[in-house]
């Protein structure tokens, strides 16, 4: 693999998009700044595309304006500084990681956990919103609801949710496809997601509201198991570290 492949694979790890990383490596190789105009001719972007995706990259702060006359024009910023991000977030990585440890070692405090199959799993999960009186916390794999459920039953309870007007958080480790999507349609299910790719975190996912903890993970023999715990003190600290997971990452 040569050094480009691996300079996009670390744009990627940074949060940008495939179409973010062709402008941010165009503009990398070029000589000179260049205009939204001459990145739409060499990315064949669409205009209002070639200007997405460049407020985009300075939002990120992987491009810099270089306007000094005539249209505004657009460079990228020194593989040095490329590689100080990824240097911060290799240090987020390493205190998420501590977190999750936290999280894991609290998950084994009771052996006592129910579980379901089939219909019985899915009539547990749709009950759910009815017994949410609070704010709720969702932290873990994304795709792991996806596999437990499917996106027909994760709809029914997302709208549950939403009719009993209770707005929730999501801590998402996992850059399943179902996750982005989840993401973009945050205002309309009032929700806010913050997305931590992770290709290897485990099939499972936690929900906290009130002083209820909920684990659904499934054990060796494939079944989805869930870990129910009703505890002010353990609630007070998953409510500390899902805190402290959000602050790490970014908006």
């Amino acid at each position: 693999m040569n050094i480009w492949h691996y300079l996009r694979n670390a744009l990627g790890d940074l949060g940008l998009t495939e179409g973010e990383a062709d402008v941010f490596l165009l503009l990398h190789q070029s000589d000179a700044p260049m205009t939204a105009e001459h990145i739409r001719h060499a990315s064949a972007l669409s205009t209002s595309g070639a200007y997405k995706v460049i407020r985009s990259l300075l939002d990120k702060e992987f491009v810099l304006p270089m306007k000094e006359r005539g249209a505004a024009e657009y460079a990228a910023i020194s593989l040095d500084q490329v590689a100080k991000k990824l240097g911060a977030k290799s240090r987020q990585f390493v205190r998420i990681s501590e977190k999750l440890t936290e999280l894991n070692s609290l998950s084994s405090l009771s052996p006592d956990a129910d579980i379901f199959e089939g219909n019985a799993l899915t009539d547990y999960y749709l009950n759910l919103p009815s017994k949410i009186n609070d704010f709720i916390w969702c932290v873990g794999s994304f795709a792991a609801v996806m596999n437990f459920f499917g996106p027909a039953v994760e709809r029914d309870f997302i709208q549950s949710r939403i009719k009993k007007g209770k707005h929730a958080d999501a801590v998402i480790f996992d850059d399943s496809l179902f996750s982005k999507e989840l993401a973009g349609r945050d205002i309309g299910e009032k929700r806010e997601t913050r997305l931590i790719p992770h290709s290897h975190y485990p099939m499972e996912f936690s929900y906290l509201f009130g002083n209820t903890c909920l684990d659904f993970y499934k054990d060796a023999d494939n079944r989805v198991q869930v870990l129910k715990t009703e505890s002010p003190e353990l609630a007070r600290a998953r409510l500390i570290q899902y805190q402290t997971l959000w602050n790490s990452t970014a908006r």
